[in-house]
């Protein structure tokens, strides 16, 4: 395979985390229909930061205390949120089967809490997207398509026909001035963003089947949707799915250019986790495309990062990576730069 197609199937696994972070764009986390258990929702902050920070085990560790809380107190919502998330961070460390097994247990719990479901189908399409399971991919964003969004003023996508009893009265849902015009206003938002999220899945889809038309029917649509969304991890995974469009097209250095937007607004979002993989994304993308010099200053940041958080031997990979890079193009600013880094990797050695 060569570097072209690698890039383009590698770039399909950067959404797959995409739900895993408990707030931001890129995530289209559960929204609370009720007040969360302190517990429940103490686990849940905790592992939200832990993910942002790059830290899944550490984000599974307190998702696990979460859901056994959910459990002891028998809360449908808490079980079915945590379960969800427990499904993203093993799919983050390519756990597939585990993974679906916590959607099928989300699913049923969010079901029982009379809330919507359709992120569950969001990550397992995703999680089929990767795996080349292409029809199978389109069958559950069908399902995701159909279920009511997961925003805190929608549920019973399980229990409740547009005619049951159990529906609001329209009178209830008039939002009034104040807090409910408030809450209205994230609604709509968290919809459009749902809605975004879908259609982004479908151009993914098609991108990967090289359907570029459709892809960018797709894309477009999300583009829409997304004009009345604040959210830098939506911002994010615009550019993602951007990016996986130019490279269906072979169109290389215009993908780098938007993974680096990607990197910068999943900075702006705080998912810091995220940020590494798309520079890597956007060097390979530079190389290419034969801009060598860029390819090796992603590679460098890429790096930096790694050995920011304490991955000495990680650093120290991409390092030589990067070297290799700077000696292809001759940079010496990059060689600069590569030797601060080796020089403060051997002090933190040393001490």
């Amino acid at each position: 395979m060569n570097l072209a197609k690698t890039v383009h199937a590698v770039a399909v696994s950067v959404l797959l985390a995409s739900m895993l972070v408990q707030s931001g764009c890129r995530s289209t986390s559960l929204s609370p229909i009720k007040e969360v258990d302190s517990t429940v929702g103490r686990s849940a902050k905790r592992a939200g930061e832990a993910y942002a920070e790059g830290d899944v085990d550490g984000a599974i560790r307190e998702y696990r205390i979460a859901i056994r809380r959910a459990w002891a107190i028998d809360n449908p919502y808490e079980s079915g949120t945590a379960a969800y998330h427990l499904a993203a961070c093993m799919t983050s460390l390519d756990k597939h089967t585990e993974a679906k097994d916590w959607l099928v247990d989300a699913r049923i719990e969010l079901c029982r809490a009379g809330s919507s479901a359709g992120n569950t189908w969001l990550l397992e399409a995703k999680i089929a997207l990767q795996e080349c399971r292409f029809d199978e991919a389109q069958q559950m964003l069908d399902r995701a398509a159909c279920c009511n969004p997961p925003c805190s003023q929608n549920g019973h996508d399980c229990c409740c026909s547009p005619h049951d009893p159990c529906q609001q009265s329209c009178v209830t849902q008039i939002p009034c001035v104040g807090k409910k015009l408030r809450q209205k206003k994230q609604t709509e938002q968290c919809e459009d963003n749902y809605e975004a999220q879908i259609h982004l899945a479908r151009a993914r889809l098609a991108a990967e089947k090289y359907e570029i038309a459709c892809a960018r029917r797709s894309f477009e649509r999300a583009c829409e949707l997304a004009t009345d969304v604040c959210s830098e991890e939506l911002q994010a995974e615009l550019q993602n799915v951007a990016a996986m469009i130019h490279l269906a097209k072979g169109e290389y250095f215009r993908a780098a250019c938007h993974f680096d937007k990607e990197a910068e607004h999943l900075r702006l979002a705080g998912n810091y986790r995220e940020v590494p993989v798309a520079l890597e994304f956007a060097s390979a993308a530079y190389q290419q495309s034969g801009r060598m010099e860029l390819a090796t200053s992603r590679m460098c940041r890429v790096a930096r990062i790694w050995f920011g958080r304490g991955e000495t031997k990680k650093a120290w990979d991409y390092v030589q990576t990067a070297s290799a890079l700077a000696e292809f193009c001759e940079s010496e600013t990059a060689r600069i730069r590569l030797a601060l880094l080796v020089n403060e990797m051997e002090q933190a050695l040393a001490e």
